[in-house]
């Protein structure tokens, strides 16, 4: 008896398994993207080509579960109307202002770069 893994060569010429290899990769990259659960389902039908005779037609479906990241949600604030808005229609705008400049200012001292040395408690 054939193994079932050379049968499955002959579906399609080939063709099917390619497609099957094409899916599980994509199944198993998705699943360790998302860390979800996927699946991938392969279905063969197989249906006699005439009543009596020794003949077979195989056909097959692959199907895929793919697990998707979950989309990020958006924070809004529901009108009375039913409408939606970013802003909290409670909280009260803030008028933001550049500061005014100084004309008095100076400049930062600077930060010595030597260490000074340390002076022993109670000592002057």
């Amino acid at each position: 008896m054939r193994a079932a893994t050379d049968q499955l060569r002959d579906i399609r010429a080939g063709e099917m398994v390619e497609e099957l290899t094409e899916q599980l990769a994509q199944v198993v990259n998705a699943v360790l993207a998302t860390g979800k659960k996927g699946n991938l389902t392969l279905k063969l039908n197989v249906d006699p080509a005439s009543k009596g005779d020794a003949v077979v037609t195989i056909t097959d479906d692959i199907k895929v579960t793919i697990p998707r990241e979950k989309k990020a949600g958006t924070l809004m604030f529901a009108l009375p109307s039913g409408s939606l808005q970013r802003q909290d229609p409670r909280q009260t705008e803030l008028k933001l202002e550049a500061a005014p400049k100084s004309e008095n200012t100076q400049p930062l001292a600077a930060v010595p770069t030597t260490p000074t040395a340390l002076k022993a408690a109670g000592g002057n």
